[in-house]
């Protein structure tokens, strides 16, 4: 590769609460409006790429302006308005170069974990019950590069901190 070609760029991005908890009954278990437009300002006009649940869970399908790609072994799912892959290496080709968003869950958060290149995390600054989890992060390979936080107040019932690590090793 030469030095003048771009590369894509690996971003995770997920609100958890402290406990991990990512979902609940296919959606998230909490309403924070500024997270959902941190969340847009993000990943407008970039892939985003997510799991079959994740896709079921959206609110509007497909995300506007975005490329949505949709990574399922239903080898018969269709999505309307996104591409369907059957791996995450099928996701990635489909990326071109520039910034692509892992979505979730946390089964293709896991998948892709050790081909980040940086995370944006919203802790939800309580514990809950949830039925999906973020899998395992090790910590050690990302360094805190921002962190902003977000009192509770009338629009959102927990207090919650954006937070953007990079790769570190």
């Amino acid at each position: 590769m030469s030095e003048s070609e771009p590369e894509l760029e690996l971003v995770l991005v997920w609100a958890m609460s402290e406990n991990g908890v990512i979902g609940l009954d296919g959606g998230l278990p909490w309403s924070l409006p500024d997270d959902l437009a941190r969340f847009k300002r993000l990943t407008v006009g970039h892939p985003v790429v997510m799991g079959r649940r994740t896709w079921d869970s959206l609110w509007i399908k497909p995300l506007p302006k975005r490329l949505n790609i949709v990574v399922t072994r239903n080898g018969d799912f269709r999505a309307e308005g996104a591409e369907v892959v059957s791996s995450v290496a099928g996701a990635l080709a489909r990326c071109g170069t520039g910034p692509v968003f892992c979505i979730g869950g946390a089964d293709i958060f896991d998948q892709l974990m050790a081909h980040a290149d940086r995370m944006e995390v919203t802790v939800v600054h309580t514990e809950m019950d949830g039925d999906v989890y973020m899998p395992y992060v090790d910590w050690e390979n990302w360094a805190l590069v921002h962190e902003d936080l977000h009192p509770a107040d009338d629009r959102h019932e927990y207090a919650f901190t954006f937070r953007t690590y990079e790769r570190v090793t």
